[in-house]
């Protein structure tokens, strides 16, 4: 029997309040190279949402701050996709530990105790019974029935977004109190699983945590967007989305214009190399010189620059017996710290781990670090970056394939810790009304022996305050301009 495992001794961290901190390259600001700091303050939080579960004390599977409850868990056995699995994982929770409220189910047994509040589904049943489906589905059980809900009203995320040996997630607060659910000063859960008839395959004991006291609203970051680098680079991937800045320019250029980016990478922005060149020379003009910018065949990918630049790697790259050329473009960009290998990728989507989807992910991983490491040993650049979205939706080998031996001293490249600017989470991808959730599907990796980060983030406008956006000139909407968000990377030479 596979079981979900999510038990133990489980209390409140405690220390979870409204305090104040300044953080570094994982999401905030730092120290700039000048001396001066950067005003960077977070909120902190207890659980970094990124799927390593280190930070949590052995006992606890449970916690909260004033603005998540916070859950860790995982299933025996073969790793799955919990999104996109032959197996659904319930998460139930009882959240006023009332068996007198919500639904008490009839099954397993352990469960009578419980009056469920809500229901999180990985790979829900299908409404006609005729299997599972794929995503998350969030209800709010009660004796009368269930009434399904969207997973962003509780902004429920979990990572990581492939198939993991331990997953963890968070559950707004705001959310639930805007939901009408019942809340005490102590919560019970437990996970279910069944399997594609809806027979159960395994389930956890209850567990139960202390909750701190929730605040009135939700997390808002006040802060200053860190500013580019001094005597470093500054390395923006941004999935566009289909292009939109051609329809939609505002927001595309109110964010690039706060992040001041020496280098682009590009995805799903389709349209001409010339035409790309054109749109930034106008939204984005430089005070000295013009973009340039380089496409491949590959759909819709490009790497732009302030700098000069020329070709580095295939112009068109062919996994054998696909028409469709791998979605990726590199450039050698002249900078003036020296030359900087920067690549741009967007591997294949959806599918589960060992999918068909997955293992052309890997695949097209391995063209991309063949192709570059025969470009990069007639052009040894010793500075080099790989961004892109990834979708690491199956399993995680696409990001290790990616950058194997790829470092000038023929280390594997680094990964850059880009968290969420004014958030404890790694999410990079989100759209309202998905039946998946948000999770980090774009990755940058870098050389480390070359290079160091001087900070690393995702630009979210949702979580900053509105001080914040004023005094950056940005709109709470520009976060809705694509469904990724910008990951930057600052770079600064050995």
């Amino acid at each position: 029997m596979r079981t979900p495992h999510a038990t133990g001794y489980l209390y409140a961290l405690a220390g979870a309040s409204a305090a104040l901190t300044l953080t570094a390259c994982t999401g905030g600001g730092g120290a700039r190279d000048d001396g001066a700091q950067v005003a960077a303050p977070t909120l902190v939080q207890p659980i970094v949402l990124d799927g390593d579960t280190g930070e949590w004390a052995p006992s606890v599977v449970m916690t909260s701050d004033p603005w998540w409850i916070y859950l860790r868990w995982k299933v025996s056995g073969e790793a799955r996709t919990l999104q996109s699995s032959d197996e659904s994982l319930a998460i139930w929770l009882d959240l006023d530990t009332n068996p007198a409220t919500g639904l008490r189910p009839a099954s397993p047994a352990a469960a009578a105790q419980l009056g469920v509040d809500l229901s999180i589904e990985f790979s829900p049943p299908k409404a006609d019974g005729s299997g599972l489906g794929y995503g998350c589905r969030v209800t709010t059980p009660n004796a009368s029935g269930a009434t399904e809900v969207p997973h962003g009203a509780i902004e429920f995320a979990f990572a990581p977004t492939y198939a993991g040996e331990w997953y963890e997630g968070r559950i707004s607060r705001q959310g639930l109190a805007g939901l009408g659910l019942p809340e005490s000063s102590l919560a019970t859960a437990m996970l279910v699983l069944r399997d594609s008839t809806g027979g159960s395959v395994g389930s956890s004991d209850p567990f139960e945590a202390e909750l701190v006291a929730a605040s009135a609203t939700g997390p808002r970051a006040d802060l200053r967007i860190p500013p580019r680098p001094e005597g470093g680079i500054r390395v923006v991937s941004w999935n566009v989305w289909k292009a939109r800045p051609m329809e939609d320019p505002g927001p595309f250029a109110r964010v690039l214009k706060v992040l001041e980016p020496d280098v682009l990478l590009l995805q799903e922005w389709t349209s001409t190399e010339r035409e790309i060149t054109a749109w930034l020379n106008a939204s984005l003009p430089l005070e000295e010189g013009e973009w340039t910018v380089r496409t491949t065949a590959g759909w819709g990918v490009a790497v732009a620059s302030r700098f000069p630049l020329e070709p580095l790697g295939h112009e068109e790259l062919y996994l054998d017996g696909e028409e469709h050329a791998v979605r990726f473009a590199g450039a050698l960009v002249s900078t003036p710290l020296g030359y900087l290998a920067a690549s741009s990728v967007h591997l294949k989507c959806c599918g589960s781990s060992g999918s068909p989807e997955d293992q052309t992910r890997i695949s097209e991983a391995g063209a991309i670090n063949r192709s570059l490491a025969e470009a990069l040993s007639i052009e040894p650049a010793p500075m080099r970056i790989i961004g892109g979205d990834l979708n690491l939706v199956g399993s995680r080998p696409p990001l290790d394939v990616l950058r194997n031996g790829l470092d000038a001293d023929g280390s594997d490249l680094e990964i850059a810790d880009a968290r969420d600017l004014g958030d404890s989470a790694y999410i990079t991808w989100r759209e309202d009304g998905n039946a998946f959730t948000p999770g980090r599907l774009d990755w940058a990796v870098y050389s480390g022996s070359a290079v160091r980060t001087a900070r690393c983030f995702v630009l979210d406008a949702r979580l900053l305050s509105d001080r914040s956006l004023e005094a950056n000139g940005l709109d709470r909407t520009d976060a809705d301009a694509s469904d990724h968000l910008p990951l930057v990377v600052d770079l600064i030479p050995r």
